[in-house]
C-alpha cells in the first residue's frame, strides 16, 4: 500500500538528512529555484504597481500646475504606450498580468480624472462600477487571475458606496441584516464563474479557461468570511429576522464542504472552512454557555478553541493524504 511521502518520513524508510529534498521531488516543498521565480515575479509586479500608483500620485501632488489638457494626454498615452506593450512584446505569463493590471489601474486613475474634471456628479460608486464594467472583456478574454481578483474587488467596493446612498437593489428595499445577502449573492456568483472557468469543468470553456485557481481560492475564502458575518449575526442580533441568515449560512456552508470535499477537492478552501466553522462555535459559545466572559468562561473558551484547532489540524492532514493518494491511483 503506497503511504505517500509523509508515511515513508513516519515509518523511518527516508533518512533524516533527506527529508527536506525527498519532500521537494514529491512536490510538497518549493525548491530553490522555485523560490527564486517567485521572488523574480513578486519585484516585477511590485515595480509595475509602483508606476501605476505612482502615476496617480503625480497628478495629485501637480494638480494645480498642470493644464487639462496636459493631464488628459499624459494619462492616455500612458494607457495606449501599456497596451501596445502588452500587444507586441512577448512575456511571460505572470509579467503578461502585471502589465495588464498597471494598465487597467491607469484607465481607473483616467476615470477618476474625467470625472474630476468635469463634475459629473455621480456618486463614487458609480466610478467603480463603470471601472469594473469597462474591464470586463479584458478580464475575460485575457484569462488573468490577477484582473479577475482586481474586478472582484471594484465590484465589492461599488456596493458598499452603493449602500452608503442607496437601501435598494434592483428596486427592492433591503434592511441593515439583508445586505449580507446580496454581497453573498455577488460573490457566490463571482465564486460560481470562477470555478466554472478554472475547475474541472473548465474544459468546456478553453477560450476564456484560466491556467490557476487562486482567483477562485481568494473568492471562495470571501465568500466564507461573508457566510461567517451572517452567521455571528444571526447567534448575537436575538431577533427572528436573523434565521434567514442562520439557515443561508448552514446551507452555504454545507454546499462548500460537500463541493471542495469530493468534487474539486480543494484543501486551502476546506482549510478556511474549517476555520470559519471553528469562529461560529466560538461565537455560539461566547453567547450561549460562557456568555459573562468572567475568568472561567475565557478559560473554557481557550480550551474550546484550542480542542477544535487540534481537531481541524488533524483532520486536514488526514484529508491531504486522502487526496495525495486519490491523485496517484
Amino acid at each position: 500500500m503506497n503511504k505517500g511521502i509523509y508515511g515513508w518520513i513516519k515509518s523511518g524508510l527516508i533518512d533524516s538528512k533527506n527529508i527536506q529534498k525527498s519532500l521537494e521531488l514529491a512536490g510538497e516543498r518549493p525548491t530553490s529555484d522555485s523560490w527564486l521565480q517567485f521572488i523574480k515575479q513578486t519585484m516585477v509586479l511590485l515595480g509595475l504597481l509602483s508606476l501605476a500608483v505612482g502615476v496617480v500620485f503625480f497628478f495629485a501632488f501637480n494638480w494645480n500646475d498642470m493644464g487639462r489638457e496636459v493631464k488628459f494626454l499624459t494619462l492616455q498615452v500612458l494607457l495606449l504606450a501599456i497596451f501596445l506593450l502588452y500587444l507586441f512584446k512577448r512575456f511571460s505569463e505572470w509579467v503578461g498580468q502585471a502589465v495588464l493590471l498597471a494598465g487597467v489601474l491607469v484607465l481607473g486613475a483616467l476615470l477618476a480624472l474625467f470625472g474630476q474634471t468635469y463634475q459629473t456628479g455621480a456618486d463614487p460608486w458609480q466610478l467603480f462600477a463603470t471601472w469594473a464594467l469597462l474591464i470586463t472583456p479584458l478580464v475575460v478574454f485575457c484569462r488573468s487571475e490577477v484582473l479577475w481578483v482586481l474586478l472582484a474587488c471594484l465590484l465589492n467596493t461599488a456596493l458598499v458606496l452603493y449602500i452608503q446612498v442607496n437601501n435598494r437593489v434592483f428596486g427592492i428595499l433591503f434592511s441593515s441584516h439583508q445586505w449580507p445577502w446580496v454581497f453573498l449573492l455577488l460573490d457566490g456568483l463571482l465564486l460560481l464563474v470562477l470555478e466554472t472557468i478554472s475547475g474541472k469543468v473548465g474544459q468546456l470553456f478553453n477560450a476564456i479557461k484560466l491556467k490557476h485557481r487562486w482567483a477562485a481560492q481568494i473568492l471562495g475564502v470571501t465568500v466564507f468570511y461573508v457566510l461567517g458575518v451572517m452567521g455571528v449575526q444571526a447567534i448575537f442580533s436575538g431577533d427572528d429576522h436573523y434565521g434567514v441568515n442562520l439557515m443561508l449560512y448552514v446551507i452555504g456552508m454545507a454546499g462548500c464542504f460537500a463541493y471542495y470535499r469530493f468534487i474539486e477537492k480543494d484543501l486551502l478552501l476546506l482549510t478556511a472552512w474549517a476555520s470559519s466553522i471553528i469562529f461560529f462555535v466560538m461565537a455560539l459559545l461566547a453567547n450561549t454557555v460562557f456568555n459573562d466572559f468572567d475568568a472561567g468562561g475565557l478559560l473554557l473558551m481557550s480550551i474550546s478553541l484550542i480542542g477544535m484547532s487540534t481537531f481541524a489540524i488533524g483532520w486536514i492532514k488526514k484529508t491531504h493524504e486522502v487526496f495525495r493518494l486519490g491523485e496517484r491511483t
